[in-house]
């Protein structure tokens, strides 16, 4: 059984497959990674994007770490 992962843009339908190996970030129709302030950040060349957004809900040790995916315009 092969290793990795397959992302599909569920705007389009395209598909992308993450495998072990070198990286060629620049031809991939579907992008993802870490943006400089620590964010996740997911994006397909037809348009469809979300990023992370994280927050703390709560007081001291009670409360979540709360982490949504949110649409980008």
């Amino acid at each position: 059984m092969d290793t990795g992962f397959m992302i599909r843009c569920l705007k389009c339908g395209q598909e992308h497959t993450i495998t072990p190996g070198r990286r060629s970030h620049r031809n991939e129709a579907i992008e993802f990674g870490t943006d400089n302030y620590g964010a996740d950040q997911i994006s397909c060349q037809c348009g469809n994007a979300l990023e992370e957004h994280s927050r703390f809900e709560g007081e001291d040790f009670e409360g979540e770490f709360i982490v949504e995916w949110k649409q980008i315009p």
